[in-house]
């Protein structure tokens, strides 16, 4: 019996639920029928997600019976609320089929430069612990000096404990932060500070106003009115960094502001999120503008994040690549010299 509902199952199991509710069946219907093809556990798990739904409890309670990531049970969250479950379970099951491409990219990617460092770790090791003891007895009894890349490797190799224990104090200074300082903060507080990071800045702006753009527009055309689409955003508990922009945007919009200078005011979204508002609210379709911008920044998000992960491959073969040749150099021409040496007695 599997003992765990695979992030990929559930997203087929959300995208074909999907495809179902657009037929016409009703959930119940089409869940349990899903669930007779995901096996033991997938089959108790939806059961009992049905089985909450059929005593009553709230949307929000029953989701979590589905053991689903919080940003994940946000986006069902709020498309029970705007009426359309069949397009939640899709973005739902996109969102997860997509993460799961990523992962198993990056661990495609990763597999062998990991490999390589295990296997030129064990040389590493065999080297400070056999190699160099030999060569600095033999050099020291024929009074030769090691060559300069041998010299700096074997310092390299005495510094490596050193470095274990800056890393050691590096990551205990920052659990006392995280769980001294940063946990206690906002979720808005928390991820200022997130942005001030250059590497993710640019992709977490862009997660952030996908999110926000694609929920917020499926609520506008569900037929909400602007005030009460941020009452579900401050209804909602899973997305915390949601429920505190709506509570912040609808106090703004009470003493005045205007809706776009309101959303940009936090700082969080991608920096044309303003014209794509102001553009909407011109024209009247500020729904349709959000929702087609969402999927617009979905495509680029992942085109980013694809070009990452196939970057990531050749910098660490890179990087192995001059570890092997300064291994290679480092036992080689202490031999050379030695050779060098002989022959010149």
């Amino acid at each position: 019996m599997k003992k765990k509902w695979k992030a990929s199952d559930k997203a087929n199991f959300f995208l074909n639920l999907s495809r179902l509710l657009e037929r016409g069946y009703t959930l119940h219907h089409g869940a349990s029928l899903l669930g007779i093809q995901d096996g033991p556990y997938a089959k108790s798990i939806i059961a009992n997600w049905l089985t909450a739904l059929g005593e009553g409890k709230s949307w929000g309670e029953a989701l979590e019976r589905l053991e689903l990531p919080n940003d994940i049970q946000a986006y069902l969250f709020f498309s029970e609320r705007y009426g359309r479950l069949n397009r939640g379970f899709y973005y739902a099951g996109r969102m997860l089929k997509e993460r799961e491409k990523i992962k198993q990219q990056f661990m495609t990617i990763a597999r062998y430069p990991i490999l390589l460092i295990w296997i030129i770790a064990m040389l590493f090791s065999f080297m400070v612990f056999f190699v160099f003891p030999q060569f600095e007895a033999l050099f020291q009894t024929m009074d030769i000096e090691y060559p300069a890349i041998t010299t700096m490797t074997f310092l390299f190799f005495q510094s490596i404990p050193y470095g274990f224990l800056l890393l050691l104090i590096v990551i205990t200074i920052g659990v006392i932060y995280y769980y001294g300082s940063f946990k206690n903060k906002t979720s808005l507080q928390q991820y200022h500070l997130i942005l001030k990071i250059p590497l993710i800045n640019r992709l977490l702006r862009m997660y952030l106003t996908y999110s926000f753009s694609l929920q917020f527009g499926q609520l506008l055309k569900g037929g909400l009115h602007v005030l009460d689409v941020l009452t579900v955003f401050v209804d909602q508990s899973r997305l915390s960094i949601f429920k505190e922009e709506g509570e912040r945007m609808k106090e703004e919009l009470n003493e005045g502001l205007q809706f776009p200078d309101v959303v940009v005011n936090s700082g969080c979204y991608t920096a044309e999120f303003k014209e794509i508002i102001q553009h909407g609210q011109q024209t009247g379709k500020l729904a349709d503008d959000l929702i087609h911008y969402s999927e617009m920044l979905w495509k680029d998000l992942l085109q980013r994040v694809q070009q990452i992960t196939m970057t990531i491959q050749p910098i660490l073969f890179l990087v192995i690549g001059l570890f092997m040749l300064l291994l290679f150099l480092s036992i080689f021409l202490p031999i050379f010299q030695l050779i060098t040496s002989i022959d010149a007695y």
